[in-house]
């Protein structure tokens, strides 16, 4: 499979438009690139309680005068990647052309309601006790420091360094730096995690257009999955991640975009994957700071929900053929997007041809 074209817009509050008109602006300047696909597969997962809507792919479609397969994903906070991963089978199966969609919006309520639609990702008899999306994060983190021994100062560094690439790229959210100090200073959500760790309630929108007629850039994706109970699963290692990788053969990737909504997100997926050693993911971010999440990340860049997994691939698309932020241009790249901290991955992985 192959990318013929990807658009994103900016991650930021959109108010004044619905997630339909946002993932139809988006696509259609895909179409003009590429021309009108075989499949449209939509991601999203906050918008459809967000705007009380349920058929925001259908509408896409009209939008677009398509009269072609509509699929829409939600696979959690993982529906982007998800997305991705059913492309790849939909052309494997002899389409030519799918389009696919990411849209997601977060601050049409205020965002007390964001958290509690949140908190849907997480099993039920689990969530009934009051356990959250940054309450799950934050239980990970203990673990993790006390594991590993890693001090709050220590894990700061990664919110730092997604800020400082966010600075250089044009459709981030939080695009300013920040310190260590501030890090450690700024509101706790859960503790240990505070403000900085958290990434930021966003809207956006991506389309990528994959296509089986080669292009400069090759795609190939792999998925794995584990349990959703958190309860059951050690916090400090996504097993999903690691099988993920080792259905693609372990590919070496020159950047990475892994998933972040909170600081350990991204700790633990470097060291499942097998990218970092296990307990060293922030030595390996403060030696390979470029190559980390280019984009800022969920952290900095943003992460409208459904569509998170949908940007990741369009950045690593626009690493390799303009280059992206500090990063530059490299020639392979691969991404990483996770449902709830590895219950499943979904990974990307693409080169130049």
């Amino acid at each position: 499979m192959y990318v013929c074209h990807a658009e994103v817009t900016p991650v930021c509050r959109l108010y004044e438009k619905s997630s339909a008109a946002l993932g139809a602006e988006v696509a259609g300047k895909v179409i003009r690139e590429c021309g009108e696909p075989d499949a449209l597969i939509v991601s999203t997962y906050l918008s459809r309680m967000q705007e009380n809507f349920h058929n925001i792919g259908a509408l896409i479609a009209e939008y677009l005068g398509l009269e072609t397969e509509v699929y829409e994903v939600s696979s959690g906070d993982g529906s982007g990647g998800a997305a991705v991963s059913l492309a790849e089978k939909l052309i494997k199966s002899g389409m030519k052309r799918v389009l696919v969609v990411g849209v997601d919006k977060s601050n049409d309520f205020q965002h007390k309601h964001a958290v509690k639609q949140l908190q849907t990702l997480i099993a039920p008899y689990e969530a009934v006790y009051g356990l959250t999306y940054a309450g799950a994060h934050a239980l990970a983190t203990r673990i993790y420091m006390k594991k590993f021994n890693v001090s709050e100062e220590e894990l700061a560094l990664w919110p730092v360094v997604m800020h400082s690439h966010a600075v250089h790229v044009p459709h981030a959210m939080l695009r300013f730096p920040i310190t260590v100090e501030k890090v450690l200073k700024s509101q706790v959500v859960a503790s240990p995690i505070t403000l900085l760790h958290s990434h930021p309630f966003s809207d956006g929108a991506a389309a990528i257009m994959f296509t089986s007629e080669s292009t400069p850039v090759e795609v190939k994706t792999s998925a794995s999955s584990s349990k959703l109970t958190l309860a059951e699963r050690d916090l400090t290692f996504m097993d999903s991640a690691k099988k993920a990788m080792e259905k693609l053969g372990n590919p070496e990737a020159e950047a990475f975009e892994v998933h972040d909504p909170f600081t350990i997100a991204g700790v633990i997926a470097l060291e499942s994957m097998g990218i970092a050693e296990r307990g060293k993911a922030l030595k390996f971010l403060e030696e390979n700071q470029e190559a980390v999440n280019p984009s800022g990340g969920l952290k900095a860049r943003g992460h409208p929900v459904g569509a998170t997994g949908v940007y990741q691939v369009a950045e690593g698309f626009l690493a390799i053929t303009q280059g992206l932020g500090r990063l530059g241009k490299v020639k392979s790249f691969l991404t990483q997007s996770s449902n709830l901290l590895g219950a499943s991955t979904y990974i990307t992985y693409m080169k130049e041809v």
